[in-house]
């Protein structure tokens, strides 16, 4: 809607005040735009759109009905929800409505392994009927320019040399990978849905004390047209600090304002005033263990420190020659350490119980994996296929460990089967270390998950400082679920909604 007012009414005058409260809107002169959905709140009537009705199936949670009903409605979403939450239900009704509404293709972005669980889901929820498959990164330049229909790829696919093409929808799964600002995927993909009617991505909740997080989101939802337009909105560059962009002091309340726009932040469906449809997850019990130091790791220390002991985390640069200290490698070279041989003891222990083992560096991860044979072994130049293999066969039992790293399958699957796992350090990254447990803790996990971290005297205080994190971390995310509860109330989107009814607009 367009309006223009009057510099001299003192009615436009709270006319304007009351458009300056609103999630989006826009001010040239003395004529005010904004999206149509919100005339109401400054008593403007509007021609109502006849919408295609939308019903949620049946055995969709409360809230994955409602929030996919939003998300088709507003045509441009982003869904930031906790891992286990079930974003891949969304993500399939969305796609389909897109699909009935515009035909013509609407791809799906997702982690390389990632893709076939998604598929496998969709069969599981709608039978052969839905219309998805798979596009390998090799047939996905022709797709663009022929295909029909659901396509989903993996995001090492989305290269600079992909033809354009005409979407109906674009839809990112565990999207995260914006979270680069000027990184290439996360430009390319923007760049890919410039001029995409529906779009929608969806990952985990982002870090509280990041919120910038959400700026390349911002964009790629056009919200907002570039990533310095909206960090200048709401932020204040202090400098080369590790709290570089600092929230302005007045800016929460019309931060979380105009997010309430184009996404929703949810880690409790109770808080909005959904049903909590998953119950109780089991519990997590983190092991803290000591593994002894050889004569060679302290001597390679106090070389390399001029200490016998470890007091403090230190500068990235230490932290990752003393991470890899710990795990027995100093200069390149391997030397005597206890590790492994702890890690195998520790695992033998419970014989009957699915583990997965997370590993850092490429040296450990082969050294580790030499130590279980018959393990799965997924690393970096694992080949797809042999991954899908190993993976399939970890979930069916068949394959009691697996050997891996956060970055390669910490984000999306489901492996709920394991029981146990074993980080054979913590560094840096209390997010990578969060995302990997919760592979396995999940909604509908029935047993407790055992997380157990062997580490050196050396490595300990990074682990302290990552797990540190933890409680800061449930109290901040609480904190901002309340505030998007607050600001999507005050436009009657989300709170109080009940089973059935259409998410109102």
């Amino acid at each position: 809607m367009r309006i223009i007012m009057d510099t001299k009414s003192i009615d436009d005058y709270q006319r304007f005040l009351a458009i300056k409260g609103l999630p989006r809107y826009t001010l040239t002169g003395t004529t005010a735009e904004f999206p149509d959905e919100y005339a109401h709140v400054l008593g403007c009537k509007t021609r109502k759109k006849k919408d295609k009705e939308y019903t949620p199936p049946d055995w969709a949670f409360d809230y994955q009905g409602d929030i996919a009903s939003l998300a088709i409605r507003k045509k441009k979403y982003s869904v930031f929800a906790d891992c286990g939450l079930g974003k891949t239900p969304i993500l399939l009704e969305f796609a389909q409505h897109v699909n009935a509404e515009r035909g013509g293709r609407t791809p799906i972005v997702s982690p390389l392994m990632v893709v076939n669980q998604t598929v496998s889901e969709a069969m599981r929820f709608y039978g052969k009927s839905y219309p998805i498959r798979a596009i390998p990164a090799s047939e996905l330049a022709e797709w663009l320019k022929t295909g029909i229909g659901i396509g989903i790829t993996n995001y090492e696919a989305i290269t600079d040399d992909l033809p354009d093409s005409d979407l109906s929808g674009l839809i990112l799964d565990e999207s995260s990978m914006l979270k680069s600002h000027y990184g290439a995927w996360g430009m390319r993909l923007i760049a890919m849905g410039k001029g995409v009617e529906y779009k929608l991505a969806l990952t985990g909740t982002p870090a509280p004390n990041d919120r910038i997080e959400y700026a390349n989101h911002a964009v790629f939802m056009d919200a907002f047209p570039t990533v310095n337009a909206f960090l200048a909105r709401f932020f204040v560059n202090r400098g080369q600090t590790s709290e570089r962009w600092e929230l302005k002091s007045h800016a929460l309340a019309p931060f979380y304002r105009a997010l309430s726009h184009w996404c929703i932040f949810l880690t409790n469906p109770g808080v909005y005033g959904w049903k909590d449809n998953c119950g109780t997850l089991p519990p997590i019990h983190i092991h803290n263990e000591q593994v002894p130091l050889t004569v060679a790791q302290r001597e390679a220390f106090m070389d390399m420190h001029g200490s016998l002991f470890m007091n403090e985390a230190g500068g990235i640069g230490m932290r990752g020659k003393v991470a890899r200290l710990g795990k027995g490698f100093h200069n390149g070279e391997k030397i005597d350490s206890n590790k492994t041989a702890y890690i195998k003891s520790l695992v033998e222990s419970w014989p009957d119980e699915s583990t997965i083992i997370w590993c850092k560096y490429n040296g450990e991860q082969d050294d580790i994996a030499v130590a279980f044979p018959g393990c799965g072994n997924v690393s970096g130049d694992t080949p797809v296929s042999e991954r899908e293999r190993i993976i399939s066969e970890f979930k069916s039992g068949n394959i009691r460990v697996l050997v891996t790293k956060p970055k390669i399958l910490g984000f999306g699957l489901n492996l709920q089967i394991a029981t146990r796992h074993v980080f054979s350090g913590l560094q840096d990254s209390y997010e990578e270390f969060y995302q990997a447990v919760k592979r396995s803790n999940r909604y509908g996990s029935k047993r407790a998950l055992n997380v157990h971290i062997p580490v050196t005297e050396l490595e300990a205080p990074m682990v302290e400082t990552v797990l540190s994190k933890a409680s800061r971390v449930q109290r901040d995310t609480e904190e901002q679920e309340e505030l998007f509860k607050k600001y999507n109330g005050e436009n009657t989107y989300v709170t109080n909604w009940k089973k059935g009814k259409v998410a109102p607009l």
